[in-house]
């Protein structure tokens, strides 16, 4: 997972916890007649963007993302390099082109 995407989560997970706020405080002030599946609903909401929200922010803050811009050492070499280790054969070493 990248860096921005890992941001993308943040900003989407707190979006729609803000949604489900406001849902269930609607369903609370206003009182109409399935208020109680609103307030499920915005419950619901609130609880699945604040895990979104907080797991991305937890992983951005431990550095658990894939930055491409440098500073990755798992580049194309080294995971050749460690193929060659293990016995393993590229497609084009073993069709000969």
């Amino acid at each position: 997972m990248t860096k921005g995407r890992l941001f993308l989560y943040i900003v989407a997970g707190g979006y729609v916890a803000y949604t489900g706020f406001g849902l269930s405080q609607n369903a609370l002030t206003q009182r109409p007649d399935s208020y109680m599946i609103y307030l499920i609903f915005g419950v619901l909401f609130i609880a699945i963007g604040g895990v979104l929200a907080v797991s991305s922010a937890r992983k951005l803050l431990k550095g658990d993302y894939v930055d491409f811009a440098g500073g990755n050492p798992d580049t194309e070499q080294e995971r050749l390099d460690a193929s060659e280790q293990e016995g393993e054969v590229e497609d084009e070493d073993r069709n000969g082109i």
